[in-house]
């Protein structure tokens, strides 16, 4: 710590050092929140960006300092659960952790003389490109993460269910097709994150209660590709929608309806894709049993203001998880990082699951206060 502490006052003479500094969350290891009933939380594991990893040892083997700067709580860390835990099973070699305990990382990076950050976060972007304009000196490089990866050939797509029980459709731009919600994996991404992120993304919503119907070969302009598909939730009743879904360009418009109305879409003028027939299909008449029918939807308008202003304030905090983590009972770390498996011992496999494309979750019950929770 003392070495460390002495290259960092060296470099902090020196704001043009060579310090590259990481995000951990969504940057390193991804992962997504999931509500499982209107009132307990799920962390589920999303994937590793394996080339953000492997740039991590590159500018390690160059001689950088490389530093990971997250916005965790260090009040709120658990020794089996840390950054530092998990960046030793990862196998990844830094030269410390710095933490910023819910506040914008800028300072911090000015402090260390970063000339080059990675970061999920568009709103750390901001932050850092506003104290930059204020600090000449400050000459810093923001990338993001995902930027380095390449789509695969699979597409996560998938219905979403209103707290009415009415569905989502959405119109693509390019066809004026309607469509199921979703998208390309990215390479290292679980399927499930993958809908997630990209519904988030395509409509501004985050979903919960994100579960697998199935997985088919489809075919899209002539090319053959493995999609899979989902049902998931949002906070949100169809009339609430118009306030809160933001569609990407390539969407030009939604549809909230009943299963039969949605079905309706794909007779329409303008047609439906096979993605969104297969949803339909692959749902059926089961969507009762995937969210406990109206007790699910009880629990959701009950609890619609409160998770609404939850989210608004979480921004894209996610956390990590991993298999063998186990359920919580102190419900303040819910603020910080889901804890790991006892003992540790998670992460040395955790490459291997991403591989074999296990179903990797974590479940706490959800905070009182709603506190706002960061990368």
């Amino acid at each position: 710590m003392k070495d460390l502490l002495n290259k960092m006052k060296k470099l902090n003479e020196n704001k043009n050092g060579k310090v590259i500094t990481f995000d951990f969350d969504n940057t390193i290891v991804k992962s997504f929140e999931n509500n499982v009933d209107g009132e307990e939380i799920e962390y589920q594991f999303g994937g590793i960006n394996k080339e953000i990893i492997k740039r991590i040892k590159k500018f390690k083997r160059s001689g950088a300092t490389v530093l990971v700067v997250t916005a965790r709580n260090v009040d709120l860390e658990e020794p089996e659960s840390s950054v530092n835990t998990m960046l030793k099973q990862l196998n990844i070699d830094v030269d410390g952790v710095f933490y910023t305990n819910k506040q914008p990382k800028a300072q911090k990076l000015y402090e260390l003389g970063s000339t080059l950050h990675y970061d999920d976060d568009p709103k750390e972007h901001e932050a850092i490109k506003a104290y930059s304009n204020l600090h000449k000196d400050f000459n810093i490089t923001v990338k993001y993460p995902d930027d380095l990866l390449s789509d695969i050939n699979e597409v996560s797509k998938g219905l979403i269910m209103t707290t009415d029980g009415k569905f989502i459709a959405v119109q693509r731009s390019d066809s004026d097709e309607w469509d199921a919600p979703g998208g390309h994996l990215m390479q290292g991404e679980e399927p499930a994150y993958a809908f997630w992120r990209e519904v988030d993304e395509e409509t501004g919503l985050k979903v919960t209660q994100v579960q697998h119907l199935d997985s088919l070969p489809t075919v899209w302009k002539k090319k053959k590709k493995l999609v899979h598909y989902f049902i998931a939730a949002v906070p949100y009743s169809c009339m609430d929608l118009e306030g809160a879904i933001s569609l990407q360009w390539e969407l030009s418009d939604y549809f909230c309806g009943d299963l039969d109305e949605v079905e309706e879409l794909l007779s329409s003028r303008e047609g439906g894709t096979e993605n969104l027939g297969n949803s339909l299909k692959l749902l059926g008449d089961r969507s009762e049993t995937f969210f406990e029918g109206n007790n699910y939807q009880d629990k959701m308008s009950t609890n619609h203001r409160k998770n609404k202003e939850q989210w608004l304030t979480t921004g894209n905090n996610k956390f990590t998880g991993a298999k063998g983590l186990k359920k919580v009972k102190n419900h303040k770390r819910g603020a910080s990082a889901p804890p790991g498996a006892p003992g540790g011992g998670w992460a040395p496999s955790l490459e291997e699951e991403v591989e074999k494309k296990n179903k990797i979750t974590i479940k706490i019950k959800g905070s009182k206060n709603g506190g706002s929770r960061k990368k």
